[in-house]
């Protein structure tokens, strides 16, 4: 199979070269990528997020090794590894059922279906990434019901206060969290609108995932009903789920799928939640990302150029101050051996040592020594910020705004 191939996704979610077609990669090891040329990179990318303790963890390839060969259960039917999974899920994440799916994609689908079913009502108030899945697709008129019953609010609170007035037609709110562009002072809005109009919340955590500390990233700012997570639930390997309320989530007491028992993944599973339930990886993680930044920041300030990073060390985002300088970054980045999420959120692993970010220090230098024709006193403007956040969230960054604005700037980000 070639990257031309009719098989592959017209635009598959990959790093991809300047013409557009996935980058190759022939090996990984902890923090390092090597392509099909030979070259090296220092991956911020991580499978979007995904993983977070390194290319080929030790621990986790001996687990999924061993598993492997048979030594950990069958895809034929249940393991102790089942349980062991669930548990570790519902003691990081609290609830009283857990069920898994094979994607983020997939588990909140399930869950939206199976609270919109319990509850009885046909429209679910949403913000955020979902994942890639005709359900979350924008209707024509934006704040009007898509195909399926979902009415996007775009992180506007303003907006949900409005919506929530017809909560007898409510089945539920989805909210996939950030914490790049949103405040606590957000989320205590949100959960106290929430509480006013008694509607089932549904945290999305299939992007941020584990990655803030070892449970929900919102376990202290909202009270979920039901919560998804993915990424960071396993190291890159494909599982994620859905957890909370036996009440709501009564729907899915008969779903399940081929590869439920898949004693690989199960493995991967065991090993990643156990380690990140000390919150160690965590905290590596953090420590190493701020590293980072402050290093880019110093950076990007002493050759002039206007560009702004959004977030912490955990999760970050360069926001630049025109178009032109954010492709120019982005292709001298590229050139440097370093991996971006292209737009969207940066994420470093635990395996980013000392030695790591020593190189990834010294190549984003050179990339900003490159970068010295695009110096500016041209500042970060509100269309850049809002723009950044959108490529994240796909919705908007929280700011003070009236609702015409609220819907101009809907209309505008659509458009783009």
């Amino acid at each position: 199979m070639t990257r031309n191939s009719s098989t592959l996704a017209e635009k598959p979610t990959c790093p991809k070269d300047a013409e557009g077609n996935p980058r190759i990669f022939t090996a990984a090891r902890g923090a390092r990528l090597t392509d099909s040329f030979g070259k090296e990179w220092i991956d911020f990318d991580n499978a979007r997020g995904s993983v977070v303790l390194g290319h080929g963890d030790p621990e986790i390839a001996a687990a999924v090794a061993r598993a492997a060969t048979g030594a950990a259960g069958t895809a034929t039917g249940w393991s102790p590894l089942v349980d062991t999974v669930a548990e570790r899920l519902l003691a990081l994440c609290g609830g009283e059922v857990v069920g898994l799916f094979r994607t983020g994609t997939s588990a909140v689908r399930a869950a939206v279906l199976a609270v919109r079913e319990s509850v009885g009502r046909p429209l679910v108030l949403s913000s955020g990434y979902h994942g890639y899945d005709p359900m979350w697709q924008p209707p024509h008129a934006p704040l009007e019901p898509n195909a399926d019953g979902i009415i996007d609010f775009f992180y506007d609170l303003d907006l949900l206060a409005g919506l929530l007035r017809d909560r007898d037609r409510i089945a539920a709110v989805v909210v996939s969290p950030d914490h790049m562009h949103l405040t606590p002072g957000w989320y205590a809005r949100a959960r106290a609108l929430l509480a006013d109009a008694d509607v089932p919340l549904i945290v999305d955590e299939v992007k941020v995932g584990l990655r803030y500390g070892p449970g929900l990233s919102t376990a202290d700012l909202l009270d979920a009903d039901v919560w998804v997570v993915a990424k960071g639930m396993a190291n890159g390997y494909p599982t994620a789920a859905v957890g909370g309320s036996r009440a709501l989530l009564r729907p899915l007491r008969e779903v399940s799928y081929t590869s439920f028992f898949e004693p690989t993944v199960l493995a991967a599973a065991d090993r990643t939640l156990a380690r990140m339930a000390t919150g160690a990886p965590q905290r590596t993680v953090r420590e190493a990302g701020e590293r980072f930044l402050t290093h880019a920041r110093k950076a990007l300030a002493g050759a002039g150029l206007p560009v702004e990073l959004a977030g912490d060390g955990s999760f970050f985002q360069f926001v630049a101050a025109t178009r032109e300088l954010e492709k120019a970054l982005w292709r001298a980045t590229e050139d440097e051996g370093l991996l971006f999420y292209r737009g969207d959120n940066q994420a470093v692993s635990e395996a980013f040592g000392p030695d790591v970010l020593d190189d990834a220090e010294a190549r984003f230098t050179r990339v900003c020594d490159r970068l010295a024709p695009y110096a500016s006193d041209i500042p970060v403007g509100e269309a850049a910020r809002y723009e950044a956040a959108w490529n994240v969230i796909d919705g908007l960054r929280e700011a003070e705004r009236d609702e015409r604005t609220t819907r101009e700037w809907i209309s505008r980000l659509l458009d783009d």
